[in-house]
Formats: C-alpha cells, structure tokens, sequence
C-alpha cells in the first residue's frame, strides 16, 4: 500500500510539475488570436525560445492544431491550455515535449495498474498518467499535489535535468489555482487538443537549466460554428391556447446542424409580453396574454433567433 502510494504520489509530482508553464501566464498575455488565421507570441533569451502557434479555421468542429514550437528544437517544455470563457471553461490540458513523452513511455508499471490489465500492449507510465487524470476534475490532481512536494528526490532522479522542481510546482499550484475559473466544472486531459468553443489561455515553459522563464504565452478564441446551422419549431402553435393547453404544448425549437438534428445543442427561450413595457420571462408564463417567444441557440452552435407570437386566453 505504502509503495503504490508513493507511485501516486510521484505521478502527481509528474502531472503537476506540467502546470510549471504558469511562468508564462506570468508574462503579458499576447493578442486574442483571429479566427481564421495562424497565430504566434514569442519570447526568447539567449539560449532557448519557445512559440506557441494554431493553425487552421478555430471554428468548432474544423479541423486546427495547437502546437508548440521550440528553438533549439530538442528542448524540453511543458505546455499548459486552460478553458476560461463559454463552452471550453474550465477545460485544461497538459501539453509534454516529445522528450518528457518518450521517458515517460520507458518507464515501465504492471499491467495489473492497467484499468484494462487483459491488454496486450505494454503498460508504462505515460498510460497510467492518463488512465490517471484524464476527464477527472482539476481539483483532484490539486489536492494530491499539495502533498507531494517531499518527494521530490524521487522525481529528479527520472528527470536529472529538472531543476527548481519544488519552487516550480508551489507557483505552478498558485497559478492553476488563480487562472482557473471560479466554480467552474473542470476537467483535465494529457496531450489533448481542445475542441469546444469559447476563450482559452495556452502557455509552456522550457524546463532547461536556467531558463524555467524562458516561454510563450498567448490568449485564443474557438468560435461556434455558424455554417450549416439552423433552428426551427418542433410544432406550430394554434391561434390562441389555454393555460393548460400551452403547459402542455410542446413549445421548443429544434436546432439542425448539417442536415441532422442535435438533441444535446443548448437552445434557451424568452417570453415577452406584448407592449412597449411589457415583461419578460425565462419561463412559459402561466396568466393569460399574448406573448412574443423567442428561441436561442448557444454553446457550441450559433445562428439567428426564430421568434413567434402565443396568446394565452
């Protein structure tokens, strides 16, 4: 029990030590990346400079790629994306060099650890890592890693060139802690791209000796998609309906994307009463009038609102 404790406590160490990009975070965010278009912020000192880059339409559902780019080229870094705004809050992902990935890979565990141990490929340490933490919450990995500062030791010797680990976690706990959104429902993922819509903050830092601050920071935008997308009423509402008749009545919208309807799109509704001053509501209103409906979609999708009148008799 003691040692597979201390495994999970080393593999925390590993995953937080990959939150160390918040000394990116420390320096000043870059411009909100168009949409359309590929994108970079760098900063560099003598020895190492790091980019950030995303290329491709960032819309939801085309296909981009966020990618780290480092000078010289076999550096080591950790990346860091955090979802802050829409769809995509409270969403992050740990982004590894291909270095950390690799020793990561050679260091191998039973596969009794595996949560499928009938396998046939190898377990290492890079699987569980992810059969780890990914789609867990953020606060989980954030509770472990408080704990794990003492072992230290016990990471170097996996990755001699680590430096200032202990100072590099305790910002690094700080940070996520600061850019994560308040109350957010978080999930975290290893070597995923992010897909939702919405803003992000994406940052990495090189871990060579001497240049923790060495690292790239940059602020992004998926936006919804908009092409193929449409709205329309389950069903028509006759000229006038009682109470009872409209709470009855099946009075939401569908939205159509592609052709094809999707059940889980986010679509909200308002009900505004007729006049100049009339009130609006989130609900169907239970007094009789007559009342302006108006259907919304959001999250992932966006389109025109569709609206229509119900009189409540």
């Amino acid at each position: 029990m003691k040692t597979k404790r201390m495994i999970s406590l080393l593999l925390a160490v590993l995953l937080t030590l990959s939150v160390a990009v918040t000394p990116a975070f420390a320096a000043s965010a870059g411009d909100l990346l168009p949409a359309a278009e590929s994108a970079d912020v760098e900063e560099s000192n003598d020895i190492v400079s790091i980019r950030l880059t995303t290329s491709g339409e960032l819309v939801y559902g085309s296909p981009f790629t966020l990618s780290v780019v480092t000078k010289p080229a076999d550096t080591q870094y950790i990346g860091v994306v955090i979802g802050t705004k829409g769809e995509a809050k409270g969403y992050v992902t740990l982004v590894l060099s291909d270095k950390i990935r690799t020793l990561l890979k050679l260091i191998p565990l039973p596969r009794k650890m595996s949560a499928t141990p009938d396998q046939q490929e190898e377990f290492n340490l890079y699987a569980y890592i992810k059969q780890l933490i990914d789609g867990n919450d953020v606060s989980v990995l954030l509770r472990v890693a408080d704990e794990v500062v003492s072992v230290m030791d016990v990471l170097q010797f996996y990755m001699p060139t680590i430096k200032d680990v202990s100072t590099g976690l305790k910002l690094a706990l700080e940070l996520i802690r600061k850019f994560l959104p308040d109350g957010a429902f978080s999930r975290i993922y290893v070597d995923e791209q992010p897909t939702e819509s919405g803003n992000y903050v994406a940052g990495a830092v090189a871990l060579e000796s001497g240049d923790v601050n060495t690292a790239g920071v940059a602020m992004f935008r998926i936006k919804p998609k908009t092409e193929g997308v449409r709205t329309y009423w389950a069903q028509e509402v006759p000229a006038t309906m009682t109470v009872e008749e409209a709470q009855n009545y099946d009075l939401s919208a569908v939205l159509e994307v592609d052709g094809q309807p999707v059940p889980e799109g986010k679509i909200s509704y308002t009900y505004k009463k007729g006049g100049w001053f009339g009130s609006k509501f989130d609900t169907l209103p239970t007094q009789p009038g007559e009342y302006v409906q108006t259907a919304t979609v959001g999250g992932n999708y966006s389109c025109e609102k569709i609206t229509r009148t119900i009189i409540i008799q």
